[in-house]
């Protein structure tokens, strides 16, 4: 009799541990769509790679040379169109700001800007044009983490001047708007 029960309770056992298929199915499906995010570069890490110490040795012969600057901000205008979801989502206003910015300051509409900081701007937007930089832009999603990282850097150290420029911005859009009253 003892024997019989521990028999029926093995049983037991087994019939609760076994799910059903669908369930299988739906928790494995679950685990696929989540995988883990790929760890964010450090901004500080990002500045001092091989990548962007190229993009910023770049950035001073960019800023001499308007012609190549104009280029790089209409090539960065290009890649950074559509964009404004995933990693680059949360750098998506200080990205197109660095580019109009850059803009204004070579079209002669906003010089009032030090060249320290123009050379910045142009070095993240060098770093977030080139395809291959500390983690390629290829690789989906992981690709664009180090250009976030990068573009939040550079915004942190020309905040200031940056507001300034988005203050100047508005300013402008005002003016326009009473102009055409």
């Amino acid at each position: 009799m003892a024997t019989e029960k521990v028999v029926s309770a093995s049983k037991s056992k087994k019939s609760v541990a076994k799910k059903p298929k669908d369930e299988t199915k739906k928790a494995t499906a679950i685990r696929r769509k989540t995988q883990p995010k790929p760890p964010t570069p450090k901004p500080e890490e990002a500045v001092k790679s091989p990548e962007f110490q190229q993009a910023k040795s770049k950035a001073e012969e960019y800023a001499r040379d308007p012609e190549k600057a104009k280029k790089l901000v209409d090539d960065a205008f290009k890649k950074a169109k559509g964009k404004n979801k995933g990693p680059l989502g949360e750098v998506w206003r200080y990205l197109t700001a660095l580019i109009r910015l850059t803009r204004a300051y070579f079209s002669k509409q906003y010089t009032d800007v030090p060249w320290q900081t123009i050379v910045l701007a142009i070095a993240a937007l060098i770093y977030f044009v080139s395809p291959v930089d500390l983690i390629p832009d290829f690789i989906p999603v992981a690709g664009y983490l180090d250009d976030v990282a990068v573009i939040s850097f550079v915004v942190a150290s020309i905040k200031a001047d940056l507001e300034n420029f988005l203050e100047w911005e508005d300013d402008q859009k005002m003016q326009e708007g009473q102009a055409e009253e």
